[in-house]
């Protein structure tokens, strides 16, 4: 079947898949050529840009529910998408379904086409921009008030810095892509914050003392107002309890509940909150903020999938995560043990991510994604064996036959825990549907 364009969906998914997913070089040159020549939708609407290591996705969702509450037309770019590429550009926390994206980059590929006839050879449009430029076109057509962009990676040369954000949100800080970012939390710092606007207003998740006195004297070169959590907006919270309150920038908003798992959503959602009020200007309804809150979810983050036996779905794919993920399980962990399906891409920290799991696990099922990055199911058990004494170790190559095995063999007193890579929950979600 044809769309409007007279491509089938069959040819679109396959001029997507055919795309390089980051091109020969990083850099702006070849995006903003493009979403000129689509007419700068980007300037439909305002923005808020969300960049960091850990955390964006989720506080991307938060926002939007918040912003939503406000009676204001959201759009929401997130990556990555977990079954569709349609789930990458949301409007009102919906989801654009699949006839919708493949109509949208169907108009967009023979104005994309023309362009990478005038790039140098090899160097032409990737993936990553394609998905974005589409994304900030489906805004416009939706007449969207505001939209919520998730920067893929950095943040300096990232296809998403097309945008004039009014906001600028930085999650957290820690070692990734170090081959382009750089191999140091300053560099990579450097790189996240180039998004931070003169005179822009900035709202901050938590960072190390050193790298807040660097992002102090970042903004302060661009006259920007910087807000940091723990300091200008605070959560208080027992771990334990259901409920958290927030010191905003504004006001106090109290018994807050999340429907999301995780003790660290807790801070992503104060830095939403924080975000929300620099966008208005002014304090929050407090009974609207405790319903944004509590009906936003996030879809492969401590996502419960069944209860008989518990299975989480997580997609913790650094080191930084997984601890926050372990920390987050720390009450439901206490007396019981978990069965874990673990794939992790060999561009990652696997040995330290094996570090912080492996000792609640009985049983660890060492798997592979789909992805060409992932590690084998081998080597990522030799890993977990260099740790020393540990988890039985079974190597499933197969996702599925392991997360199958791990059902059948968890008893009352274990969970099954599936993690170490979004690529995996994305697979299993598919496959599993």
């Amino acid at each position: 079947m044809l769309n409007a364009s007279g491509c089938s969906p069959e040819e679109v998914w396959e001029y997507i898949d055919g795309l390089e997913r980051l091109g020969t070089h990083l850099g702006l040159g070849r995006v903003t050529k493009l979403v000129e020549a689509l007419g700068s939708p980007q300037k439909a609407y305002r923005t808020i840009h969300v960049v960091g290591t850990n955390g964006k996705s989720s506080t991307v969702r938060f926002i939007s529910a918040l912003l939503e509450a406000q009676g204001l037309k959201v759009g929401a770019y997130i990556s990555p998408h977990l079954v569709s590429l349609a789930e990458r550009q949301m409007v009102n926390s919906v989801p654009s379904n699949d006839e919708e994206f493949c109509e949208l980059v169907s108009r967009i590929r023979p104005v994309a086409e023309e362009l990478d006839r005038t790039f140098s050879q090899g160097d032409a449009l990737t993936q990553f921009e394609i998905l974005t430029a589409a994304a900030l076109l489906y805004f416009k057509e939706q007449a969207c008030d505001v939209a919520v962009i998730e920067a893929g990676l950095g943040g300096r040369l990232d296809a998403t810095s097309v945008i004039d954000s009014d906001v600028q949100i930085i999650t957290s800080i820690g070692l990734e892509h170090t081959e382009l970012l750089g191999d140091t939390l300053s560099a990579i710092l450097k790189e996240k914050a180039a998004v931070i606007a003169e005179e822009g207003r900035v709202a901050i998740g938590s960072l190390s003392p050193g790298l807040r006195a660097e992002l102090k004297d970042l903004c302060a070169s661009k006259e920007a107002r910087c807000h940091f959590l723990g300091d200008e907006f605070v959560v208080l919270a027992d771990p334990r309890a259901e409920s958290f309150d927030i010191f905003g920038l504004y006001a106090c908003y109290t018994d807050l509940r999340l429907k999301v798992l995780g003790s660290y959503q807790r801070a992503n959602a104060a830095v939403a909150v924080a975000a929300v009020e620099l966008f208005v200007g002014e304090a929050l309804d407090t009974d609207s903020l405790r319903t944004a809150l509590a009906s936003t979810g996030v879809p492969g983050r401590l996502e419960i999938i069944s209860t008989q036996p518990l299975c989480i779905f997580d997609g913790s794919h650094n080191p930084q995560g997984m601890e926050e993920t372990m920390r987050s399980l720390e009450q439901i962990l206490e007396r019981r043990r978990l069965i874990a399906v673990v794939s992790i891409l060999r561009d990652k920290e696997a040995q330290e991510m094996m570090r912080l799991l492996v000792p609640s696990c009985d049983i660890v099922f060492a798997t592979q994604s789909a992805s060409p990055r992932a590690l084998t199911g081998d080597e990522l058990a030799a890993i977990i064996s260099d740790l020393g004494k540990g988890p039985e170790i079974f190597i499933d190559p197969d996702p599925r036959s392991a997360m199958m095995s791990a059902y059948r063999l968890a008893t009352s007193n274990q969970v099954v825990l599936v993690t170490g890579s979004l690529t995996l929950i994305s697979d299993l979600k598919r496959g599993l549907n």
